[in-house]
C-alpha cells in the first residue's frame, strides 16, 4: 500500500512538472506580458513581417527572441532582426539587424495581477543605414492583469537613443496596451493600441489585431497585421510566427 501511494504521488508530481511546462508567448503584440518563460528552459519566437511605411517604401525582416529565466523570478532575453530588406525610391538594402539583450525581473503580486520591469540595451549589430549607429538603453515597466478569461498587458517605457541628432531630444517614450483571450482551448485573439512619444516629434500609434493557434502545450502560432494611427507611423503591416518551448 505505502509503495502504491508513493508511485502515486510521484506520477502526480511528474504530471503537474508537465503542465506546467507550456509555452508563454510573448509575440506577437508589442507589449510583453509580466511572466517569464519556464524556468531554466530555453524559448524561442521567430517570424516574418513586412510593413508599408508608404507607397514606395517597403520594409520586410525576420524577427526573433530568446528568452531563458534562469531564476524563479529572473530572466534573460536576447532579440533582434536575423534579416532585413528595406525598399524605397533609392534602391533596397538588405543585412543583419540590430540586438537587444535584457534582464528581465517578474513579481506576482496575487493570482491574478503581476508587474514585471526589463532592462538592458539595443547593440548596433546592423550596418548603419539599417540600425542606429550606436547602443541604445532602455527601461520597461509592466503591469498584467487576468480578468476572468481576459487578459489585459499594460507596457511603459524609455529608451535613451546613443546617437545624438540635431535639435531632437534622445529620450523616446513608448507605451502600449493589449488584450488577449483564448476562444476555445486551442484558438486565441488579441488587440493592441501602442505608440512612440518623443519630444520635438510627432507621436506614432498603431493597432494590432491577431490569431494565435496553440498547435501543442509547448507550440503558438500566430499571425494578423498592423494599421497605423498617425501619418508618422507605418500605413499597415503584416506578420506571422511562432513562439516554441524547447522542453524535454
Amino acid at each position: 500500500m505505502r509503495l502504491l501511494l508513493t508511485l502515486f504521488i510521484s506520477l502526480s508530481a511528474s504530471i503537474a512538472h508537465a503542465e506546467q511546462l507550456t509555452v508563454t508567448p510573448y509575440r506577437p503584440t508589442v507589449s510583453n506580458p509580466a511572466e517569464l518563460s519556464a524556468l531554466r528552459h530555453l524559448e524561442v519566437e521567430f517570424g516574418a513581417q513586412s510593413n508599408q511605411p508608404g507607397m514606395e517604401v517597403e520594409r520586410n525582416s525576420l524577427p526573433f527572441l530568446l528568452k531563458y529565466p534562469f531564476a524563479d523570478q529572473w530572466g534573460l532575453m536576447v532579440g533582434g532582426e536575423a534579416w532585413i530588406k528595406s525598399r524605397d525610391q533609392d534602391g533596397s538594402i538588405s543585412g543583419f539587424g540590430n540586438t537587444s539583450v535584457l534582464l528581465k525581473h517578474y513579481y506576482p503580486i496575487s493570482p491574478t495581477l503581476a508587474v514585471g520591469f526589463e532592462t538592458g540595451a539595443i547593440l548596433p549589430s546592423a550596418r548603419q543605414s539599417l540600425g542606429q549607429g550606436r547602443t541604445d538603453y532602455l527601461a520597461n515597466l509592466i503591469v498584467s492583469q487576468d480578468i476572468s478569461a481576459l487578459r489585459v498587458d499594460v507596457n511603459a517605457g524609455v529608451t535613451r537613443r546613443g546617437v545624438k541628432e540635431d535639435d531632437l531630444d534622445r529620450f523616446r517614450y513608448n507605451w502600449a496596451i493589449a488584450v488577449s483571450q483564448m476562444m476555445t482551448e486551442r484558438w486565441g485573439i488579441a488587440g493592441e493600441f501602442s505608440g512612440i512619444l518623443a519630444k520635438q516629434q510627432k507621436p506614432s500609434s498603431q493597432f494590432l489585431a491577431s490569431l494565435n493557434y496553440l498547435m501543442t502545450p509547448q507550440l503558438m502560432l500566430d499571425f494578423g497585421g498592423t494599421v497605423g494611427m498617425t501619418t508618422v507611423t507605418d500605413d499597415y503591416g503584416v506578420f506571422a510566427g511562432f513562439s516554441l518551448l524547447i522542453a524535454p
